[in-house]
């Protein structure tokens, strides 16, 4: 059994020192508070003559406890299982078979690189969170770690395959130098095999400088709001000066201004908060897709990528439920796309990655090949809703407007020299062409071997889903889509919706034709699953 990076146990034995330290301050220090003003008591000196013996005792206790942890914390790498044990009070001894690990990944912050230590994870299909995470090992013991289980996992797969048709044709048993190995198999113990990647993508810094402009990052919005606060006199006169000319407040006293002011000031304030937000989110582009390479290693794509921080990890071809062609607006009018491919069971608090960049951003030509490399990728013509889903869609985008009309109309009934409750009237001219470019970008298609759904205008993604990764299709309609006849059909794979990955839905579509197509895809189902066993065998 192998044990953590040394550096572990000095990291824990602070961690767990500060904290226990920190537990008699606040019990003393607030509990003598409340026992001198609940029983009329001065304890006075005491208490911090208390303190300074007990504090110390407290902090060794912690010390001991981190310094036990990591002593305590002990994992091993078999021919088929990967076990570690660790607990101090309770014991916890764990045995994940290899066949069952999908991802290992390695990040590195900026620390750790100094250091030459990295964090490794390991996630398995279906797993509710990381089933082990071994936090620090060398970056030698992570990238050996990453390379031995990949390379044992699809050996081990590759002998289960082989053993039926090794029984059917009498050859008796797979013998050493047979199915066990492979051209990519690596029987080195370095950390060599780097030579046995066949490279597939690498960013250029054109496509980095491209990715900084068109992809956005909703988190940089955050992080100019809390950063407003840090430089209060340059953004507020910054602010002051671009609402100026608009008829904004002079300063920056909320009780001096009137409604109107502020109302002018939010407004202009809104686009420069937003241009604030997209140089950032450039910025973090740039920093975490630093040098992304992407190759393949038998069966498995691995990818690595960052320059403060960096990751490295791999994405088993065979796992994937989802290839998503993703297009912003910006990337569209530059005739640029990124490729993103789900796989089944990812950490549910990490789902993010679950929706993982194959190519984060290239040439749309180039990213439809590489797509075409990963599977049945198709890029059709699409079938667009009906019109009467447009129609839907203007009374949608019109009665928010109507709302936000009778929210500012309210409030200027409520709130003193307010006048301009009509300005979001000017919204309305937005609305017929929000509808049409909402109803353009929608549409579905219905392959020999894939269905394809596509949606989105300001982030249009294509998303191709195999019919043999198909879990259910649900056919869904509200009362409102009844009322039209109209009804949406979700294609359900392995892979989990979340907020940054969306499950394939053909939305919108007439509600006979979406009833034929949820037979259809049974249907279609049935035939591959049928065809692919017939190969197999």
């Amino acid at each position: 059994m192998r044990r953590l990076h040394p550096l572990t146990g000095v990291i824990r034995a602070l961690q767990y020192g500060v904290n226990a330290l920190s537990i008699p301050f606040f019990l003393l220090l607030v509990g003598s508070s409340g026992a001198e003003a609940l029983l009329g008591m001065d304890f006075g000196s005491s208490v911090i003559d208390l303190l300074f013996v007990v504090a110390p005792l407290f902090g060794l206790l912690g010390v001991g406890y981190g310094v036990a942890s990591y002593l305590r914390f002990e994992y091993e790498l078999t021919a088929d299982t990967f076990d570690f044990a660790a607990g101090v009070v309770g014991r916890t001894e764990r045995e994940i078979p290899l066949r069952r690990i999908q991802n290992v990944d390695i990040s590195q912050s900026l620390w750790h690189r100094v250091l030459g230590v990295a964090v490794v994870r390991i996630e398995t299909a279906g797993g509710g969170g990381t089933e082990a995470e071994l936090s620090v090992v060398s970056l030698e013991e992570a990238n050996r770690l990453q390379r031995e289980i990949r390379e044992r996992r699809d050996s081990s797969r590759r002998a289960t395959e082989a053993e039926p048709a090794a029984t059917e044709t009498d050859e008796g048993p797979i013998s050493e130098s047979g199915p066990m190995e492979s051209p990519t198999t690596d029987r080195t113990t370095g950390t060599g095999g780097s030579d046995l990647l066949e490279p597939l993508f690498a960013i250029t810094p054109v496509e980095l400088a491209v990715l900084s402009l068109t992809r956005f990052r909703p988190g940089a919005i955050v992080l100019v709001i809390i950063g407003i606060p840090v430089l209060p006199e340059l953004a507020g006169e910054f602010m002051l000066a671009a609402a100026d000319p608009f008829g904004g407040p002079e300063t920056l006293d909320l009780l001096e201004a009137t409604p109107d002011e502020l109302l002018v000031l939010g407004l202009v304030s809104l686009p420069l908060v937003l241009v604030s937000s997209y140089l950032v989110s450039g910025v973090l582009s740039a920093l975490g897709f630093y040098g992304f390479q992407l190759a393949r290693s038998g069966t498995d794509l691995v990818y690595e990528r960052g320059l403060v921080q960096r990751y490295s990890g791999s994405i088993p071809t065979d796992k994937i439920q989802t290839v998503t062609l993703r297009e912003s607006l910006a990337m569209r009018l530059l005739g640029y796309a990124a490729l993103d491919v789900e796989t089944a069971g990812y950490a549910a608090q990490r789902a993010e990655q679950g929706n993982q960049s194959a190519i984060p951003v290239a040439e749309r030509s180039r990213v439809v090949e590489l797509a075409r490399e990963l599977g049945e990728f198709t890029d059709p013509d699409f079938e667009r809703p009906p019109k009467r889903a447009r129609r839907r869609y203007a009374v949608r985008f019109g009665l928010v407007v109507v709302g936000i009309l009778a929210i500012a109309y309210v409030a200027s009934t409520v709130i003193a020299g307010f006048t301009l409750w009509y300005l979001p009237a000017v919204l309305f001219l937005l609305v017929p062409p929000a509808a049409h470019l909402k109803w353009a970008n929608r549409g579905y298609h219905v392959g020999d071997h894939t269905v394809v759904v596509r949606t989105g205008f300001w982030r249009r993604r294509t998303q191709v889903v195999p019919y043999y990764r198909l879990q259910t299709v649900i056919r869904q309609a509200s009362v409102f889509q009844r009322r039209l006849s109209l009804a949406s059909l979700v294609v359900d794979t392995a892979s989990s919706s979340t907020l940054v990955s969306a499950t394939p839905t053909a939305f919108d579509i007439d509600a006979s034709t979406a009833s034929s197509l949820q037979r259809t895809l049974r249907d279609r189902l049935d035939l591959e699953l049928h065809g692919r066993k017939r190969r197999e065998n």
